[in-house]
């Protein structure tokens, strides 16, 4: 009986290491694109802020 709670135990810790693992790389290429996202909406903004001042320029 107490072999069998150890074993349930340890089989129980492998899956939750295993998912904490898998949790922290999602976790870490979440960061990479929202970092992306964050670099694309600034040049973004940048070209449109550009673009409209060029368009009064010309006006």
């Amino acid at each position: 009986m107490s072999n069998d709670i150890i074993r349930y135990v340890l089989e129980q810790s492998g899956g939750l290491l295993i998912a904490v693992i898998l949790i922290l790389r999602m976790e870490a290429k979440l960061d990479g694109l929202t970092s992306e996202i964050t670099r694309l909406t600034d040049t973004l903004t940048r070209h449109l802020i550009l673009f409209s001042q060029n368009n009064k320029i010309e006006k």
